[in-house]
């Protein structure tokens, strides 16, 4: 025997689990429990036997260990003696994996191939066996072990053994013939064998087992009376052992798979269709192509639709209830001719007196995509309160968005600010466009920043005549952005002059977007540097969570939504310690500390000039609140110039505060909150009367939108402003003129 070198091996040590052979070569222990310990030359058989199953906490009891070497692991190799441990140590570098096994199953060193799992070395893993290679080797005088409930799991862990005792025995009745159907097909996932069905006729259904000479039957049939499908006769034993995964290729029904699989995806309803053919490959051994696990969660998000539709009827009563319970709500909604669901409106009469008395007539207004509600749009109106918080306005439900249903949810929008001149922060959809500029007045209109970012990065990605990458692309999102934040002509135009020079294409671009809707420097009214509509962010995660869910549904859950915001934002106006809130009162001291190193000149009482580092000079009156930077005039907060004109003075710095961003002003924001919503007497929808309207007849209630499903997939955000390309020049190679090849004007001068 050859001797071995010193050497110190990292050692997995693996139980309960499959070893699983890579397309690639590799290999993977799927499922069971991993663990390791540290070996060493010289250590003894009995020792190194030992503190395996020690450290796998595993009775070495009727248990055998199987090693792999470092030129072949898919090999599996018997430890039986020191010689084994000799040649583990001696053939393996760095590290080693040491398998333990029943010694009641047949060794075998074949492992199955293609399975998709990366190498576990931590130290535990939850087990998800999928049955050992090793209980192929059975003989037919073998008697035949109980199926493995473990080995599937569709969310709980008793899921398989519920599966394999669906069918008990004769008598056992069915809903119908489809539910039995079903209930076979389970049974035989869970046990692990194929069918075959002999016959499938509307009274009578005959299912044998697939393996030649299997006793393994069930029939079954209608019952005369009450209709049901009922075992007649059941043999449930099998002369062969289960199949092993490898083998299991059950085939099923696009509706039986939906109905299977519906609990997990209603769990994780962004769930990938990569993910449901992982988890249908790994519950129930199918294989599924990403057109059919597509398919699979359209079918169950089309029968959760179906199954809500009754809930459509008790829309009108919830709209009612929020009346009732806070006189001034306004909650309407339409439909179709057909009486089918269009669009809904609701502004809560607290939202409604809160902002006309407190908030700024500032409206950001954007629009959030629901994929389980007919793919229609959840479109949100809001405002800010004085401490710079979002403060939810209203929110209307449109099953499209078109020109029309834009111009209703905004009528609606217009009663709630009633007389008051309000500026719109909203996208650059197109439908947009229109409306609000119909609506509120083209010059009461502002583009949100952020959307004309996303356009202008568009633009540069979906250009061939030109390429900005990397620090450029940085450089020109930088001159963008001093533009939008440029609060002086001065300034605007510097800023634009750069990105000329860096650029023409992208000075163009910027001039063909109507700066004058965006740019501080050119939007004539008061924004309080505000410029993105995504101040409404914090609802982002709230419209994750519910955008799967039903009219009614969404409606409740952004009820709670919003009194838990308005009552936790009422809470925490008794923690203000200032006569401003925390946001603001933060921007005030950044204020300060930017002005500390500015050189001051004292010009009166009231004006005072500043001097920056980069000799630039701002002229402060405090007398009119104003800085020729224009920052205190267009925020309301004193900028870094005025903050040094007012530390000169030892005024108190919240006194030059506008009224929007005070205490007072927050309480009478705040000073009427909603209550939960009363749905104790809530009915049920059988017993709400729907009729269609005819003429001018009042409908009682809406029905369901019966939207026919576009095919493909659905966008996942709305279209937003056409991008133009530019196409690069086609230039002849011959004569290097442009417009035509050599092969067109070049080839016929030539004839």
């Amino acid at each position: 025997m050859m001797g071995t070198e010193d050497k110190t091996l990292f050692c997995f040590c693996h139980w309960g689990g499959k070893n699983k052979v890579l397309p690639d070569g590799s290999t993977s222990y799927v499922g069971g429990i991993t663990d390791q310990i540290i070996v060493k030359t010289g250590i003894k058989y009995n020792d190194f036997v030992n503190a395996v199953f020690d450290r796998l906490g595993v009775d070495p009891s009727n248990k055998v260990l199987q090693f792999t070497v470092k030129f072949d692991r898919a090999q599996l190799i018997r430890l039986r003696d020191q010689e084994g441990v000799n040649t583990l140590l001696q053939f393996n570098d760095g590290f080693a994996h040491v398998y333990a096994s029943s010694s009641e199953k047949e060794p075998n060193s074949e492992v199955a191939p293609n399975m998709a799992t990366t190498r576990i070395s931590t130290t535990e893993v939850e087990a998800v066996s999928l049955g050992s290679a090793e209980e192929e080797q059975v003989s037919a005088d073998t008697p035949i072990p109980a199926p493995s409930n473990q080995w599937i799991t569709d969310g709980t862990p008793d899921a398989a053994a519920n599966w394999s005792e669906l069918l008990v025995g004769e008598g056992q009745a069915f809903e119908n013939a489809d539910a039995f159907r079903l209930a076979v097909f389970k049974f035989s996932i869970a046990n692990r064998f194929h069918y075959r069905i002999l016959h499938n006729k509307p009274r009578y259904i005959s299912i044998h087992c697939a393996a030649d000479g299997c006793p393994w039957k069930v029939s079954a049939g209608i019952e005369k009376k009450s209709q049901n499908v009922s075992i007649r006769k059941f043999v449930d034993s099998h002369s062969h052992p289960p199949l092993d995964s490898s083998q299991l290729k059950p085939r099923i029904r696009m509706k039986w798979l939906g109905g299977i699989m519906q609990e997990d995806i209603l769990g994780s309803p962004d769930c990938l269709p990569r993910k449901v053919c992982e988890d249908a490959e790994k519950n129930l051994a199918i294989k599924l192509t990403y057109r059919q696990a597509w398919s699979v969660k359209q079918r169950i998000r089309e029968a959760i639709n179906e199954k809500s539709g009754e809930s459509y009827k008790l829309i009108p009563w919830l709209c009612n209830r929020l009346i009732e319970a806070m006189p001034g709500t306004i909650a309407t909604w339409s439909c179709t001719e057909e009486n089918r669901f269009k669009r809904l409106f609701v502004s809560y009469d607290c939202s409604i007196r809160g902002f006309d008395v407190g908030c700024r007539p500032l409206i950001f207004v954007d629009v959030y995509n629901l994929n389980g509600l007919h793919n229609s749009s959840f479109i949100v109106a809001s405002a800010l309160d004085a401490d710079n918080e979002m403060y939810p306005l209203s929110y209307g439900i449109l099953l499209s968005m078109n020109e029309e249903d834009l111009l209703w949810f905004l009528e609606k929008l217009k009663l709630v600010v009633q007389n008051r001149e309000v500026i719109v922060v909203s996208g650059t959809s197109l439908p947009f466009l229109s409306s609000l500029d119909k609506m509120f007045g083209d010059e009461n209109h502002s583009f949100c920043f952020h959307c004309v970012k996303e356009n202008f990065n568009k633009f540069i990605d979906g250009n061939t005549a030109f390429k900005v990458q990397g620090r450029g692309k940085e450089i020109a999102l930088k001159y963008l952005s001093d533009i939008a934040y440029a609060r002086t002509l001065d300034s605007y135009n510097e800023a634009l002059g750069k990105i000329c020079s860096f650029r023409r294409e992208l000075y163009d671009w910027v001039i063909a977007s109507q700066p004058e809707r965006w740019s501080n420097a050119l939007f004539r009214k008061p924004r309080w540097d505000h410029l993105n509509c995504k101040s409404t962010d914090s609802l982002n995660s709230f419209i994750e969570e519910e955008k799967f869910v039903h009219v009614l549904e969404l409606m409740e859950a952004y009820h709670e939504k919003l009194y838990m915001l308005l009552q936790s934002n009422k809470l925490k106006i008794e923690q203000w310690n200032l006569p401003i809130g925390p946001r603001v009162a933060e921007k005030i001291f950044e204020n300060q500390k930017a002005g500390d190193n500015l050189a001051v000149t004292v010009l009166s009482d009231v004006e005072f000039k500043l001097q920056e580092l980069q000799g630039r000079e701002e002229v402060v009156n405090l007398k009119l609140w104003t800085c020729t930077c224009l920052e205190w005039q267009m925020t309301g907060i004193p900028c870094s110039h005025a903050c040094n004109a007012i530390t000169m003075t030892s005024m108190n710095i919240y006194q030059y505060v506008a009224d929007w961003y005070k205490r007072e002003t927050q309480e009478h924001i705040y000073a009427e909150v909603m209550d939960e919503l009363a749905k104790f007497d809530i009915p049920h929808p059988d017993d709400i009367i729907s009729s269609a309207s005819s003429g001018n007849d009042v409908v009682l209630c809406p029905l369901s939108p019966h939207v026919k499903r576009p095919p493909g997939r659905p966008r996942k955000e709305p279209k937003g402003l056409q991008v133009e390309t530019v196409k690069r020049p086609i230039r002849c190679s011959k004569c290097g003129g442009v417009g035509h090849n050599k092969r067109t004007k070049c080839s016929s001068v030539a004839q």
